[in-house]
């Protein structure tokens, strides 16, 4: 019975070792919030590629990949304003795999939106989504959350 449970065991974190092991994270995220003034602050993304590896735009064209998009989400005293925008200018080329122009950043991109505080203290709470691809593989999109207090 205890080699049954040992062997059991060891196939549990051997398992666990490897699909670790396996798991791409070819994008990094970080987030920050910056004042704008006493009524507004901005939500700014920053991502780092790792080299071959691009993230989409958030402007793809419809039957591209997924684009990159900021959601807002129960967020106390606060409520986004417009839409997200690209700090980064992104490459816009014939993408082989979609067979259509796409927009991509390579190795870094900056994207941020705006948020109304209404009352303060707020809550800013969120979550980023996108899709990877390297020459050979697409990930398939991944949430990123954050949440900031602003006093």
């Amino acid at each position: 019975m205890k080699k049954n449970v040992f062997a059991i065991l060891m196939l549990l974190v051997f398992g666990a070792v490897v699909v670790s092991a396996q798991m791409k994270e070819p994008v990094k995220w970080k987030f920050e919030i910056k004042e704008v003034n006493q009524y507004e602050v901005q939500v700014v993304a920053h991502a780092t590629v790792e080299e071959s590896w691009k993230v989409y735009g958030l402007n793809v064209p419809e039957g591209g990949p997924v684009a990159t998009e900021i959601t807002f989400e129960g967020g106390e005293n606060s409520k986004p304003l417009k839409k997200a925008v690209e700090v980064t200018p992104p490459t816009v080329k014939h993408d082989e795999v979609f067979d259509m122009e796409v927009p991509y950043f390579k190795k870094k991109a900056t994207l941020s939106q705006n948020v109304r505080i209404t009352k303060r203290p707020a809550t800013v709470k969120g979550y980023l989504t996108f899709m990877c691809c390297d020459n050979e593989t697409c990930l398939p999109p991944t949430d990123v959350e954050f949440e900031f207090v602003v006093k």
